[in-house]
């Protein structure tokens, strides 16, 4: 009974260690090494207009807002804005997922990394800006975000996740910075392309596809609603994974014979789709 009694009194000890703090409505991490704190989910779901500081106090020490950790704001379907200060610099996992009122927020230039499904569902929000700090931008990071009418890739990111901007329907314009090295939107085609593999990992219903695109990227169209239309040129070889799934308004679609193989999903739920034309 000691012994049970004593592991209980340890694992007490170690929850109470790594509980959150709540200070003024707003719930914390904090290192008590490294005077640093990470924005994290509490007993209450957050709502309204919410501004985090760069720095808060406890127990007679100051702590630097650095993060805001993974699910920190998750399901949050009440909050309507939110402040993130300059000390920032990494949104965590599904830091904001399903924040569906979502309708304002700025991303300050000292956040380099936004990590997977981390607006995924935050359909209120219409326009974006990702700042030149940013390098990484994770998978599904902006899945779902209906309400996106358009998006600018800054020259600094070099990372972009599987399926980053999937299902964004109301996606009309799409750009990446020209002095971006690793990914590219040629031609003026409103989509993002992989410069590297010549890929095209994420495009609207405006897109163009260039001749010079070999591959279309897994989801790459996927959920795009609106794409009535689209040509895919001689150069384009594969086909990924749910490339074009849930494009209802996609009527007919012709395959070159430079394609050698469509993986799968690739045209599921294209509930319109009357007429496919394969090439020889």
């Amino acid at each position: 009974m000691k012994k049970l009694l004593t592991l209980i009194a340890f694992g007490l000890m170690a929850f109470m260690a790594h509980a959150a703090t709540e200070i003024n409505g707003i719930y914390y991490n904090l290192d008590s090494s490294t005077k640093t704190a990470e924005v994290t989910s509490g007993s209450n779901k957050y709502t309204g207009a919410v501004s985090i500081p760069s720095t808060v106090s406890y127990g007679g020490y100051s702590y630097r807002v650095t993060s805001i950790r993974n699910f920190a704001f998750d399901d949050c379907t009440g909050l309507t804005s939110i402040t993130i200060p300059n000390s920032v610099t990494s949104i965590g996992n599904s830091a904001f997922n399903d924040c569906s009122s979502l309708t304002s927020i700025a991303i300050p230039n000292s956040v380099t990394s936004i990590g997977n499904s981390a607006f995924w569902g935050c359909s209120g929000l219409t326009s974006i800006a990702i700042p030149n700090s940013v390098t990484s931008i994770g998978n599904y990071a902006f899945y779902d975000c209906t309400g996106l009418t358009s998006i600018t890739i800054p020259d600094g990111v070099t990372s972009i996740g599987e399926s980053a901007f999937s299902n964004c329907s109301g996606l009309t314009t799409i750009k990446v910075n020209v002095n971006n090295h690793n990914y590219d939107s040629r031609n003026y085609c409103n989509a993002i392309i992989e410069t590297a593999t010549n890929t095209l990992i994420s495009g609207c219903k405006n897109t163009t596809i260039p001749n010079s695109v070999t591959s279309i990227g897994k989801g790459a169209f996927s959920g795009c609603s609106s794409l009535s239309s689209i040509t895919i040129p001689n150069s384009v070889t594969s086909i990924g994974a749910m490339a074009f799934s849930d494009c209802n308004g996609l009527t007919s679609v012709t395959i070159p014979n430079s394609v050698t193989s469509i993986e799968v999903l690739a045209f599921s739920s294209c509930d319109g789709l009357t007429s496919v034309t394969i090439g020889n």
